[in-house]
């Protein structure tokens, strides 16, 4: 089947908030598919009750994978397969940070990655301290490299299919996940069933406050249509994961920054209505090299300190005695 007709057969579906069930909405943006150049307008809107924005309509579940091409980023091989020794180095710089914020929650102990891609954080986990790591992919093939390269435990499919116990993880991770699921809120009652009392859910998500944000404007990468089903802002966030028995510990920034900045000018260069402002995309990506990364490095680590950066990390308690999810949506 041709790519034209593949997406003609897309199916939308328009939903209420999964977080509190209203249908009440302002729009908050409309656009196409930047990134990857795929057809379509898709628009997001934002929870009058909540404050939780969805997209709206929406690719169904059956459908969604057609925006997800062979060479969509998080599907990255092995950090030692890496051809470009800068490129090991920077990859492995970025999973050190990411195991050490979670070795500090605690040493040791058993951890989900929910959404774990080709497996590269959950083979640095192993590798960090003494920890019984699992993986859930919905990708088939995500899952089997993952397998096959690193000796995972991988589970295919989504949270909703995995028949896993209760209470038998530490810390359940989520990176740059959260906000592609179809169901979020339920898959966030799954993950509190999924922890033991007092564990840890570590996610990250796009970040509402990023400087990225407020200078790019529709064309951030963070907005990401129509992969990016849901955005949280923070208020919002906050008192939803506390109806679900969670308590925010922290936010922090674990690295990526410059690099989805240089993509977000890209995107804003590439869609400008100026033919002159159009012919300087290619400049972002010639400005990706380690000289540059170094000379910007104080800014982009300002940025990070303020929570002002593309993608914010969120540490998240669940507290002892609560079941996640009890108390149901508002």
């Amino acid at each position: 089947m041709s790519e034209s007709n593949l997406f003609q057969q897309v199916a939308f579906e328009s939903v209420a908030c999964d977080f509190c069930g209203s249908t009440g909405a302002q729009l908050v943006l409309e656009g196409r598919d930047l990134l990857h150049g795929l057809p379509g307008t898709f628009r997001l809107v934002q929870c009058e009750n909540c404050g939780i924005m969805r997209q709206d309509p929406r690719p169904t579940k059956e459908v969604i994978g057609a925006y997800y091409p062979a060479d969509y980023e998080p599907y990255m091989l092995a950090i030692d397969d890496e051809p470009s020794w800068v490129r090991r180095l920077d990859r492995r710089y970025g999973m050190a940070k990411r195991c050490r914020a979670i070795s500090r929650l605690q040493p040791s102990g058993r951890l989900l990655d929910v959404g774990c891609a080709t497996g590269n954080f959950l083979y640095e986990m192993t590798r960090w301290g003494s920890w019984e790591a699992v993986g859930i992919e919905p990708n088939e093939e995500a899952a089997a490299y993952a397998r096959q390269r690193y000796g995972l435990e991988i589970h295919g499919g989504t949270l909703k299919e995995i028949d896993l116990p209760p209470s038998s993880f530490d810390v359940v991770t989520m990176w740059n996940v959260l906000e592609h699921l179809h169901t979020p809120h339920a898959d966030l009652v799954r993950v509190g069933r999924l922890l033991k009392d007092g564990g840890w859910l570590v996610f990250s998500i796009p970040n509402l406050d990023s400087v990225d944000a407020r200078w790019f404007g529709p064309t951030w990468l963070g907005w990401d249509l129509p992969r990016h089903l849901y955005q949280f802002p923070k208020s919002a966030l906050v008192d939803n994961l506390a109806r679900l028995g969670f308590a925010v510990g922290g936010w922090r920034r674990l690295g990526g920054n410059f690099d989805a900045f240089m993509i977000s000018a890209r995107l804003y260069l590439e869609s400008s209505s100026s033919p002159a402002v159009r012919r300087l995309s290619w400049l972002p990506q010639a400005l990706r090299t380690s000289l540059v990364r170094l000379l910007t490095s104080p800014l982009f680590k300002l940025m990070e300190r303020r929570n002002l950066a593309t993608i914010v990390t969120v540490f998240a308690h669940k507290l002892p005695g609560t079941a996640a999810g009890s108390k149901g949506k508002t």
